[in-house]
């Protein structure tokens, strides 16, 4: 079984959340919205005033369960990711096989601040990209980083396309295909 873990925090972007775990679902990926609030909440109100509700606690999974860890972005919610030290454990303990995936604001605020990039090709969003090693950035909307696992790109008008290229590295693109033809994406 595939499963993923979507962290969300108050403040993360709601259309990049929403369209990662409805596009995983449609796929039939096994999706585990995950909260990291300190308050242990699982109702987060996000960056528009939307409010969201996580299926766990971030204190209540076990990382190794998780083929791929996503992080949506939008602020402050990439910022409460990377203020949260059990989250940050977790994606610095990421086994060799797991998928890191993370849109927006996120792989700038999060990843390049924690030193998770490595020497990968990555993207954000426009916004943050002078935040990333600038031999390191690509100006692609969805970048797939084979060699470290990791799946980067640039906001909510991509989140959709982000969320197809999750698939087709869980899956395979047939799959990502087969998820996008009903949504009228291709």
């Amino acid at each position: 079984m595939t499963k993923v873990m979507v962290a969300i925090a108050s403040g993360s972007e709601e259309i990049e959340a929403v369209s990662i775990i409805d596009v995983l679902r449609r796929a039939e990926i096994t999706v585990d919205v995950v909260s990291i609030e300190a308050d242990m909440s699982l109702e987060i109100v996000a960056s528009r005033g939307v409010k969201l509700v996580a299926d766990l606690h971030i204190s209540d999974i076990d990382p190794a369960d998780y083929q791929m860890l996503v992080l949506p972005g939008g602020v402050p919610g990439s910022e409460a990711f990377r203020d949260c030290e059990s989250l940050i454990n977790i994606l610095k303990q990421r086994k060799a096989k797991q998928w890191l995936a993370a849109i927006c604001a996120a792989p700038a605020i999060v990843l390049a601040e924690h030193q998770l990039l490595g020497d990968a090709d990555v993207t954000c969003h426009p916004g943050f990209q002078q935040q990333l090693p600038q031999s390191q950035l690509s100006e692609e909307r969805v970048v797939v980083d084979q060699a470290h696992r990791l799946i980067t790109s640039q906001g909510p008008g991509t989140a959709i396309e982000f969320s197809l290229a999750l698939i087709a590295q869980l899956k395979d693109q047939e799959s990502a295909e087969l998820v996008a033809a009903p949504m009228v994406l291709a």
